[in-house]
């Protein structure tokens, strides 16, 4: 921090009280919903005037206050004579109803060889039916103000429907006609191929996405789990429309299907509706699916060799239980001591104490037949081995040592008290139905979730970790620059592994490598093994083909102002007030923060938030800057001016009309795949205007966001905003909903309640009080 940034000794109040209205900022105040970006998510360290460095202050946080009592709404279950079970549960907080059908078939039922037809089928539900277009069942769900989505899992494939409660009915019919009745037009066969082998040759190359996969492919081995959902180029390829058929008339009938009814309707109206919705669908025999078991959990460690990486994305897992196995809820709360909500020894081993990464985690994945528990993280290249050793040893230390009630604690209360968050909302409370009654679970044990987390003690955890967890048999996966890491791994104790190009990768090989490839060696470590091409061999379908490519970012740019509304819509936009419910997320738990933003193009705005019932505001006014806290009202320091300095600059409107009239330099970069869509990548630059990286989607809007600002310890900090729920504002396109994340870590979410443009805002607002 520069000599200009540090407070004055005359300052009105003390540099900690400074920092404490600053880490708030960070925290989420800074973060001006839809008009500006994400700022630095922790908070910065404060110099004072005699060179000191202060720090939040370093106590610990209180203890969580008691949890309140939550009750589960009345519900009831009902079972059609076609075999559809059928569960209504009452919630009438909201005008509102959510329908879920959950189809118990998935990638596991995928035929031999034909991997990715689960995930086709469930593509090509809401893309037209027999009586309906993809465009009329768009325009249907919109007419009424509801929401339609499909998907498929390694377990199952669904269909969601949430509407109003006048339009009950009408969502009714929409989902099983969704369900029953899909075209599988061969135009649209052909889309979703196209589009799922883009997606997957752009993941082919994303370290995260390759890592992630190829670890469950060594946990799981030739098990439908071990396999990619969504298959790959060669399978796909080669599903026809009789494949797709085949497959909805196998598993799509009522008695594979549970269906839940949640929202402001009576239990006898869903029953009602359900009768008459599917009640004539006849039930038809379901064949049980026969795989392969799971390996044993065997060590094998496997590095992915990327030569243009600068860091190694680690994962570290095992074969675990299933997720009806009594054991469930200690094995998890031992996870979560392992690398999860509320306690995370992996992050404070590899983050706090050694600074080798941004953040490390751990987490259970629990399915039906089987399960496992990965860990994960990235790091630079030089700390790779001290990393994978780090992280090894903390398996070893859960199964080893009795873990403390303190910790122990700690995770209990993440859980239990972020539960009642699990079930707000209609579809909340759905997809908790519907998870207990997919694994035959009592739907009881919702209702005494909490009490049964606080149930689990220490030697619980001790029990379930020493049965299951084996430090001595973990699946490992490198994805980085081999040849300047591997000579680390022996260093630290790991002298056996398969060093694979990235190109090379085929997951259907027993030696994960390309038939013919030799094998690859570095010096004399006797290191083997290949890539085998796991992506990239296929060429029928091509990016170009489902959304072409342009090497002129300014026609990106064009697209992309368009889709928000048009170069002359956004230079129209003078002012904008926003209102957002928005929550703070940490280990300890989540806060709300209701937010009102209030901004006067180009260089004003004031951020007032609630925070326990006392108000909290951040004010920019062309170039100064205060704040108000509990300790009153006072100048922002220079540090903290600058900040809002540059979250303003960072603002999109502006920022996208300074880079249309050529202010800011555009850079395209490649497309990445990411959540299940290829995104279109362009860098925004300039002077003063650190890189701003915009994810675009295939209708031209911007789907994420990041930069790089500097964290509390000088080290570089990746800022990401999640944006969704685009709706039209006096013709601007406006993100309703978001979330920010800080290094991976989810740190914001938010709500958008309501927006206006142009309304009248009194400048007297931006000054600072005497």
């Amino acid at each position: 921090m520069s000599d200009s940034q540090r407070p004055t000794p005359n300052s009105q109040r003390s540099n900690s009280q400074v920092l404490s209205a600053w880490r708030l900022w960070k925290l989420g105040v800074g973060v001006l919903g839809v008009v500006l970006c994400a700022s630095v998510a922790s908070a910065q360290l404060e110099r004072t005037g005699d060179g000191r460095f202060l720090f939040w202050p370093s106590e610990p946080p209180p203890r969580p206050l008691a949890a309140r009592e939550v009750k589960f709404p009345p519900y009831q279950m009902r079972t059609l004579r076609n075999g559809l079970q059928v569960i209504a549960v009452l919630h009438h907080e909201q005008p509102a109803v959510s329908m879920r059908l959950l189809v118990r078939a998935g990638s596991v039922q995928d035929p031999s060889g034909r991997m990715g037809v689960a995930s086709l089928v469930a593509s090509l539900l809401d893309q037209g039916t027999q009586t309906k277009s993809a465009q009329e069942i768009a325009d249907h769900i919109d007419f009424i103000g509801g929401a339609l989505a499909t998907g498929s899992g390694s377990d199952l494939s669904y269909v969601n429907v949430v509407v109003m409660k006048d339009s009950f009915d009408v969502g009714m019919n929409l989902l099983v006609d969704v369900a029953r009745h899909p075209a599988f037009a061969a135009e649209e066969i052909d889309r979703q191929k196209q589009q799922a082998i883009s997606s997957l040759q752009v993941s082919s190359n994303d370290p995260d996405y390759v890592a992630s996969v190829l670890l469950e492919r060594l946990v799981y081995g030739f098990h439908p789990y071990g396999l990619p959902n969504s298959g790959t180029p060669e399978t796909l390829a080669s599903i026809t429309r009789a494949d797709l058929q085949q497959f909805h008339r196998r598993y799509f009938v009522p008695n594979n299907m549970i269906l839940a009814i949640v929202g402001d309707v009576t239990s006898e109206e869903g029953f009602a509706a359900a009768e008459r919705a599917f009640g004539d669908w006849p039930r038809a025999e379901v064949l049980p699916v026969t795989s392969v078991d799971p390996p044993p959990p065997t060590r094998r460690v496997v590095v992915i060799d990327k030569p243009d990486a600068v860091q190694t994305e680690i994962r570290v897992g095992q074969l675990a239980i299933p997720r009806k196995h009594d054991d469930y809820m200690a094995f998890d709360l031992a996870v979560k001591i392992l690398g999860g909500e509320g306690a995370n020894r992996l992050h404070r081993v590899l983050r706090s104490e050694r600074g080798l990464t941004y953040g490390a985690q751990a987490d259970t994945e629990a399915r039906k037949q089987a399960g496992h528990v990965v860990a994960e993280t990235d790091t630079r290249t030089e700390t790779t081995g001290e990393a994978l050793r780090l992280m090894v040893d903390e398996f070893a230390r859960l199964q080893r040592d009795r873990v403390s009630q303190s910790e122990l604690s700690d995770a209990q209360a993440y859980l239990a008290g972020s539960f009642p968050l699990t079930i707000e909302t209609p579809g909340d409370i759905a997809a908790q139905v519907l998870n207990v009654v997919f694994y035959e679970l009592p739907v009881e044990e919702i209702g005494t979730f909490r009490e049964r987390v606080q149930a689990v003690r220490p030697d619980d955890i001790q029990r379930v970790a020493r049965q299951y967890v084996r430090p001595d048999r973990l699946s490992i996966v490198l994805v980085g620059n081999a040849s300047a890491f591997v000579p680390q791994l022996q260093r630290v104790g790991f002298t056996e592994l398969e060093v694979i190009p990235i190109d090379q990768l085929d997951l259907m090989a027993a030696t994960l490598k390309r038939e013919g490839q030799r094998a690859r060696s570095f010096d004399s470590f006797g290191t083997f093994g290949s890539f085998g091409s796991f992506l990239s061999r296929h060429t029928a379908y091509t990016p170009q083909q489902v959304n072409p490519r342009s090497d002129d970012p300014k026609a990106l740019l064009h697209q992309i102002i368009e889709a928000k509304g048009g170069l002359d819509a956004l230079k129209r936009i003078r002012t904008v007030v926003a209102d957002e419910d928005r929550t703070i997320v940490t280990p300890n738990g989540r806060t709300p923060l209701p937010t009102k933003t209030s901004v006067i193009y180009p260089d004003k705005f004031r951020v007032d938030s609630l925070l326990a019932g006392q108000q909290i505001v951040h004010t920019y006014n062309s170039g100064a800057a205060w704040v108000k806290d509990l300790s009153g009202v006072s100048a922002a320091p220079p540090g903290m001016r600058d900040d809002f300095a540059a979250t303003a600059r960072r603002d999109t409107y502006p920022m996208l009309i300074a880079a249309a009239e050529g202010r800011l330099a555009l850079r395209l970069l490649p497309e990445e795949g990411r959540d299940g869509q290829v995104l279109k990548v362009l860098e925004v630059s300039g002077t003063d205007f650190p890189p701003v990286r915009l994810y675009i989607d295939r209708d031209a809007r911007i789907a994420r966001q990041n930069y790089t600002a500097l964290g509390p310890d000088g080290l570089p900090m990746k800022i990401e905003e999640v944006f969704s729920d685009y709706r039209s504002v006096d013709n601007v396109s406006v993100p309703f909903k978001a979330s920010v994340l800080s290094n991976g870590r989810l740190i914001i979410e938010r709500a958008i309640t309501s927006v206006t443009f142009n309304t009248r805002i009194d400048e007297k607002l931006f000054d600072q009080p005497l």
